[in-house]
């Protein structure tokens, strides 16, 4: 069994009157890719709010490492944690390598130096993301897929041990979402990541994650492997729809269908 990275024990969420999460109880363990899935409004993008310390939970106990998270610095905690939301911050104006190099902001911070060190970071993340073609183009204008590959190689150059993505394929076509999760998938099995990802296909969280981790009506209904999870009773009971599965004819992985 792996080392435990984070831990969540009775963990709850409210905005004023409205209660999101409902006593959450989470382990993950280093270097493992978990699929964050279910309906809208489920609670999955609060949960990852709440582990990516952008927002303080309503009560329960959220540890890295075996630290509550509340004891880390700010500086001390990014180069632990990397979170991409939902929708990523306007880089009007940047080229990729100016973007990526924002990821070295913990290591340095405001008066720092940007060292050779760092420089090499954000070449070598750049690289990994197969990225060199388009380091001084700018941002803008780039494509969606093109865009997420950018930002994931800010989160390599930020050197962190987790990766928080949420629904980072929501706007990509198909061969986008393959490259971007099998970008993600091969870079936790070099490195020994801990990555959690938002998305709405199940397949997708089946084809490209070790776990799949299932909310509902702020809940998590099931944790398990894409085997346990892909069955008609499991996902009817996550989704309140009927699926059906088959296995694939080449990977033998479970694939849903809408029924």
């Amino acid at each position: 069994m792996s080392a435990i990275f984070l831990d969540l024990s009775a963990v709850t969420y409210s905005a004023g009157q409205k209660h999101i999460l409902h006593g959450i109880d989470l382990t993950l363990e280093a270097g493992r890719v978990y699929g964050l899935v279910g309906p809208n409004g489920s609670g999955k993008s609060s949960l990852m709010k709440i582990i990516a310390r952008q927002v303080a939970p309503s009560g329960g106990r959220v540890e890295l490492e075996g630290k509550p998270v509340s004891e880390w610095a700010g500086r001390a905690f990014a180069r632990q944690v990397a979170y991409m939301p939902q929708f990523t911050p306007d880089a009007d104006g940047m080229t990729v390598r100016e973007l990526v190099a924002l990821g070295r902001f913990p290591w340095h911070g405001t008066l720092g130096r940007f060292t050779r060190t760092d420089a090499d970071m954000v070449e070598r993340a750049i690289a990994r993301s197969e990225l060199d073609a388009f380091a001084n183009r700018p941002v803008a204008t780039m494509s969606g897929g093109e865009k997420q590959r950018a930002w994931i190689a800010m989160m390599l150059a930020q050197d962190a041990k987790c990766l928080l993505l949420d629904e980072p394929t929501s706007a990509l076509d198909l061969s986008h979402q393959a490259s971007v999760l099998s970008l993600v998938h091969t870079l936790s099995q070099e490195r020994g990541l801990t990555v959690v990802i938002v998305l709405h296909d199940i397949n997708l969280a089946s084809r490209y994650c070790d776990e799949i981790i299932a909310m509902n009506s702020g809940r998590i209904v099931a944790k398990g492997a894409p085997a346990e999870i892909m069955n008609t009773g499991m996902l009817r009971r996550i989704f309140g729809v009927e699926i059906g599965v088959f296995s694939h004819p080449h990977t033998r992985q479970p694939v849903g269908y809408l029924m």
